[in-house]
């Protein structure tokens, strides 16, 4: 029987600045420190492994980020507790992402895991080879801690699958996210998404498209990214629009950039100065927006 833990920690501030069409500018500053603790035990192919994560933030408020238990072998496993599932909506180097106008950028994420305080979560993973991964995440009971029944075992499913050639690695899942209220109604929403991943020369790449629809009011939201890692410098673009039964059909288009600079030469500290610009159409009928938003954010891990 083999072991391994691991405890560590990390502090991050964003100072931000935020300038919008209508409106004053608007500035703010926040962070927090994550204390990380985790462990894994071997016999054989067999594992169990456990991870935790205690949020510290600057506003005095504490929190949880990851906290779950992962136990199987090299083929199959099974995930249960606070955590995220594959990423289906990859945005690279997104240190700083402000849109404009409230328009609804749907991520394929509302299965993808850290359901709220009444919310569980219990993921499958399936290696069936080298080159291809199977994972089916779960919410048991309701994601919504406040407003949902909490009468729904399993209120939200995400399978989905990844393919890795020697050129890219492909993922595609849907998700189906179900469950009564309080006050009456419920809650029915489903959506897919697909990406790709891949290098071109020592950048790395990311491309993403999703479509997702609300069955109670027939929103449907299709939202697609494109972004580029290189190095210490990062460079995005997100597209969005909502086509709505009633009202306005909105869109919005955000590009973002960021550059992580070692701080003082000290291993382990940096500063990272990052920005985004974003337009949208029709939030209103005839009313546009523009959002443009500047962070600095120190990291120091220790």
């Amino acid at each position: 029987m083999k072991k391994l833990s691991k405890k560590n920690a990390d502090f991050e501030l964003n100072t931000d600045t935020f300038s919008q069409a209508v409106g004053d500018s608007t500035y703010d500053q926040g962070g927090r420190v994550a204390v990380n603790a985790s462990s894994t035990h071997t016999s054989g192919d067999n594992f169990v492994t456990a991870k935790g994560t205690v949020l510290l933030t600057t506003d005095g408020t504490t929190g949880v980020d990851d906290a779950y238990i992962q136990m199987g072998n090299s083929t199959v496993s099974v995930q249960a507790g606070r955590f995220e599932g594959v990423n289906l909506f990859p945005l690279g180097k997104d240190t700083m992402v402000s849109h404009a106008g409230d328009v609804t950028v749907y991520n394929a994420g509302d299965v993808r895991g850290r359901a709220g305080s009444k919310g569980g979560q219990f993921a499958l993973h399936v290696n069936a080879s080298d080159s291809v991964k199977f994972e089916v995440d779960t919410i048991f009971g309701d994601a919504d801690s406040k407003a949902g029944a909490h009468t729904s075992a399993v209120s939200g499913i995400r399978p989905s699958v990844s393919f890795t050639t020697d050129m890219a690695t492909f993922t595609v899942g849907y998700e189906s996210v179900k469950y009564d209220l309080t006050g009456g109604g419920d809650v029915n929403k489903s959506g897919f998404g697909a990406t790709v991943n891949f290098n071109v020369g020592d950048a790395n790449i990311n491309l993403a498209a999703t479509s997702g629809k609300d069955d109670n009011t027939d929103q449907k939201v299709s939202s697609l990214a494109a972004n580029m890692t290189y190095g210490n410098f990062g460079l995005g673009v997100i597209s969005s629009s909502e086509d709505n039964t009633t009202g306005s059909d909105p869109s919005v288009m955000t590009t973002y950039v960021a550059y992580t600079m070692p701080l003082l030469d000290i291993d382990n500290a940096s500063v990272t100065l990052a920005g985004s610009y974003s337009t949208a159409d029709d939030v209103a009928v005839g009313t546009n927006d523009k959002t443009t938003a500047a962070r600095v954010r120190f990291n120091y891990s220790f």
